[in-house]
């Protein structure tokens, strides 16, 4: 068993179900304001876990108070996660700050977000 397929199991095993929310391309009206596009939902399985309050005052303002660590399931999710998508968590919206992947030698283990509910 790959890295790949254990860090998937324990995500599974000890996370839980949630869907990133990737917008579409939006449009401008004819007085030049945008209009965002339709979400589209993607299902993912996720562990999630606050920050620690050192890392939240040594970080100096780039992690907040609130702040949730994410890590995504490679398992049948194709998509690299980006900034301008959104998380739902247990009916929450959380923005994304920031994604990494883990991928030693390239392989992508799992990725980590950090997310914030404003």
């Amino acid at each position: 068993m790959g890295l790949t397929q254990i860090a998937s199991r324990l995500i599974k095993k000890h996370g839980q179900a949630a869907t990133l929310l990737r917008p579409s391309e939006g449009t401008y009206d004819e007085y030049g304001g945008y209009i965002p596009g339709v979400d589209t939902e993607h299902p993912v399985t996720l562990v999630s876990a606050t920050y620690a309050i050192e890392l939240q005052v040594w970080a100096g303002g780039l992690v907040a108070v609130g702040d949730q660590r994410v890590l995504v399931s490679v398992e049948g999710f194709a998509l690299k996660p980006e900034t301008t998508d959104r998380l739902r968590i247990d009916g929450d919206i959380f923005r994304t700050i920031g994604v990494s992947p883990l991928a030693p030698a390239g392989e992508v283990i799992f990725w980590e977000m950090q997310v914030r509910n404003d």
